[in-house]
């Protein structure tokens, strides 16, 4: 293409390619287009190039839904309002630096929770308070009342270790999924790979007899 380049942004809308469509009642040249959210549509390039549109009609509702909330709840500066407005960031903007862990793998938020007022009032019914933080109790699924809770970091934290997956069997598996499959303690497994670093071929593979006696052994070395 010579007037627009393939990959070139117009706001939400990245350029595909040409085609010939239907607009106005006529067959013109038009610019295939994809939103961020990823519904595709043809578009003049005259409308894209003065910025007639930026995104489609869905993130503009969105978009709308937004602001309108913004302006009625009177809660824009308020610490929950900031976990609101950047787990939607997180999810939905691809300029955010944690966009790849989030929207880029799949993680979205839940239509209900596109507007603050529902989110708030999920919050303060699942014991919100300042000092927790919004937490996700499967990482591989999105944000949703079903899926989230309020705990302190210290939980968050330790969750997130425990949610470290690792390559086994020619998949990514939690330790408690390893442990499931190799019938090893949970405790011990996790302890060989998160505290001692040991590789997963070793910690799954390394009797738990000969891993006392080592302990046993260090000890009476140190002493």
């Amino acid at each position: 293409m010579s007037e627009i380049q393939i990959g070139e942004q117009f706001g939400k809308w990245t350029a595909l390619g040409r085609v010939r469509a239907q607009w106005g009642g006529r067959e013109r040249n038009l610019i295939a287009c994809r939103c961020d959210c990823g519904t595709e549509k043809a578009i003049p390039l005259n409308d894209l190039r003065v910025g007639n549109t930026t995104q489609c009609r869905t993130c503009g509702n969105r978009q709308k839904a937004a602001l309108k909330s913004r302006l009625t709840h009177g809660m824009t500066d308020s610490r929950l309002h900031r976990i609101w407005t950047q787990m939607r960031k997180r999810c939905d903007s691809k300029s955010c630096p944690d966009y790849p862990r989030y929207g880029g793998r799949g993680i979205s938020v839940c239509a209900e929770w596109q507007a603050f007022e529902p989110f708030q009032r999920w919050a303060d019914q699942n014991g919100y308070a300042d000092h927790l933080t919004l937490d996700r109790r499967d990482n591989d699924h999105g944000y949703c009342p079903e899926n989230c809770r309020w705990i302190g970091r210290t939980d968050q934290n330790r969750n997130r270790r425990d949610n470290k997956r690792y390559p086994f069997a020619g998949r990514m598996m939690m330790v408690s999924e390893i442990a499931e499959i190799t019938g090893q303690p949970l405790t011990m497994l996790r302890q060989r790979i998160q505290t001692y670093g040991w590789s997963i071929d070793r910690a799954t593979t390394e009797p738990a007899r000969q891993h006392r006696t080592q302990q046993t052994n260090r000890k009476e070395v140190s002493a």
